[in-house]
């Protein structure tokens, strides 16, 4: 796994552990998974007590459906997992868990140039050059966020334990964040 400013923080978070296993797993099948990327607050560093995992890995050339359909190898141990297609976009789709743990990793599993890159992204697996395969945009606003997932709730796209599991991480927000 590459090193990436803010990587010292995020190693002291409950989350260090199912990362760094998941990422071992991206980098142990290296003919399917072309490297990865680290995306969100632990991208920069922010990672707190409740942060999720999120990652994307990158298939190989011409290697999406098999490394799609070795998903379950990033996800083994899982309590549970989650699948999540969009609608119009070939070749890229999400796998997320809740681990023993309760640690939510949410890995989006696509081709290089398979979708944009919002904020802050690090390379974790493969190369560095990797990253200049996807178009980048500016990060989302927390507005834009909130409007995404509440459209999957409103179309009934996630699952009751993953419904469950973001109202208990909002309620935890609301209690932690500084007043």
């Amino acid at each position: 796994m590459h090193d990436w400013p803010g990587r010292a923080h995020v190693e002291t978070l409950r989350v260090w552990p199912e990362l760094a296993e998941t990422v071992g797993r991206i980098e142990a099948h290296p003919e399917l998974f072309a490297g990865a990327f680290l995306l969100g607050s632990l991208s920069r560093g922010e990672g707190d007590a409740i942060s999720d995992v999120d990652l994307l890995a990158v298939s190989q050339p011409d290697l999406w459906q098999e490394a799609w359909e070795a998903r379950l190898l990033l996800s083994s141990g899982a309590l549970v997992t989650f699948d999540r297609f969009e609608d119009g976009k070939p070749e890229i789709a999400g796998h997320s868990w809740l681990t023993p743990t309760l640690v939510r990793v949410e890995c989006l599993i696509t081709k290089a140039r398979g979708t944009r890159l919002a904020g802050s992204v690090v390379v974790l697996v493969g190369e560095v050059d990797l990253l200049e395969a996807f178009e980048r945009v500016p990060p989302f606003t927390r507005k834009e966020i909130d409007d995404y997932a509440a459209g999957l709730r409103q179309t009934d796209a996630i699952s009751e334990i993953e419904r469950a599991y973001g109202d208990l991480i909002a309620l935890l927000r609301r209690e932690i964040r500084p007043r």
